[in-house]
């Protein structure tokens, strides 16, 4: 990560002084101001943005997080069989994930759609969470690490792409991406919690089909926004 911040700062592009933007006068309440989320007048979709990357990351982290648990208690293999499991499926969604991260961002660009690419790489998620639920077995587990890590890998490219693209104000444009990207960390945050709620009192089997409908209801606010093809 490290490195990451240094290799980014050598290439990227030079921005041109910023001294022609009008500026505050530097109190606490321009400090606060600086912070405040978009009014809901003319971000409609910045909101159901923010929604549907909600659902789509609390669907993720509900799974991903688990997985290991998932092999040992639900598929019903032992401590060693189910580290193999694992291991075999980090491959499988390293490669497909690369893959879906590299193809699906110039498609999106030759077709110039957002949201087509975004859905379809939440329903692929959502069929790839299907895949243990219906195959208990190492098998089902494969099939979920090939098909949804196919589609997280081309939802996390062309999603990023869309998520600028609703920003209600180019001024304003860093503030509001980094409050739209709080949608990831509110879904990496409440996904284990809302897998261990419906476990504990559920068991397993009923994990899947929430996280199947949390996918699937990011897939409905993503098809709702108006401004982005």
């Amino acid at each position: 990560m490290f490195l990451g911040g240094i290799v980014a700062i050598l290439i990227m592009p030079r921005e041109r002084s910023a001294d022609y933007l009008p500026k505050d006068g530097g109190s606490l309440l321009d400090v606060l101001k600086s912070f405040q989320p978009p009014r809901l007048h003319g971000a409609h979709d910045f909101y159901k943005a923010f929604v549907g990357r909600l659902c789509m990351l609390l669907s993720y982290q509900m799974i991903s997080t688990y997985q290991m648990y998932i092999v040992e208690k639900y598929v019903g293999q032992t401590v060693a069989e189910a580290a193999a499991t694992i291991a075999v499926m980090s491959v499988i969604t390293m490669v497909v994930t690369l893959v879906g991260s590299l193809v699906s961002g110039p498609v999106s660009d030759v077709i110039g759609r957002r949201k087509v690419p975004v859905v379809v790489a939440s329903v692929l998620f959502a069929v790839g969470i299907a895949m243990p639920w219906i195959i208990p077995t190492s098998m089902g587990m494969f099939l979920y690490a090939g098909i949804a890590g196919f589609g997280y890998g081309v939802y996390s490219s062309v999603d990023q792409a869309l998520n600028v693209d609703v920003l209600p104000s180019k001024d304003q444009a860093g503030k509001d991406l980094g409050i739209l990207n709080l949608s990831t960390t509110l879904g990496q945050m409440a996904g284990p919690l809302v897998m261990s709620a419906i476990v504990l009192r559920f068991g397993y089997a009923a994990a899947f089909p929430t996280a199947i409908a949390s996918a699937l209801v990011g897939c409905v606010f993503i098809m709702a926004i108006k401004t982005v093809k």
